[in-house]
């Protein structure tokens, strides 16, 4: 009489084995579904920023812009004084003259004829300008102009 109770109860769970995992699948699938999953971002991997993004923080970070003023008339030399120096990917310099902050990158020159900027370096500037000697040869006289304190 007993086996057969244990016989019966397993036939009957048996039958109903299959009922019971489809009930399984179902609730599952409701909750676990991803349609495209190699559509995701791996998450060992650093994220990965648009295009637009990288430029608005690069301008962001960097704070230049090429459409400030430019130094333009003919300033003595012993007149300008570097404020500044902005070290990156471009290097910029705070120049201030004529009761202005200018700023202005490597191969700028200040004034129409005046010298160029050859080199900007942490503690100050390079300046390049070309003369004529008694020669009537052309010479470059290269100035460094240290940042003020």
């Amino acid at each position: 009489m007993f086996v057969s109770r244990i016989i019966i109860s397993l036939l009957i769970f048996i039958i109903t084995l299959p009922a019971q995992a489809s009930k399984l699948e179902n609730l599952f699938d409701s909750q676990t579904s991803i349609s495209e999953p190699f559509e995701l971002r791996d998450p060992f991997q650093t994220p990965k920023f648009k295009s637009e993004k990288k430029q608005k923080r690069e301008e962001r970070l960097s704070g230049i812009r090429d459409e400030e003023p430019k130094l333009r008339g003919d300033v003595p030399l012993d007149q300008i004084v570097i404020t500044g120096v902005l070290i990156g990917k471009e290097r910029r310099v705070l120049i201030q003259a004529v009761g202005q902050t200018f700023k202005m990158k490597e191969e700028d020159t200040i004034g129409p004829n005046g010298p160029k900027i050859k080199a900007i370096l942490p503690g100050g500037i390079i300046l390049v300008e070309q003369i004529t000697n008694i020669y009537g040869e052309p010479e470059y006289i290269e100035t460094v102009i240290p940042i003020s304190k």
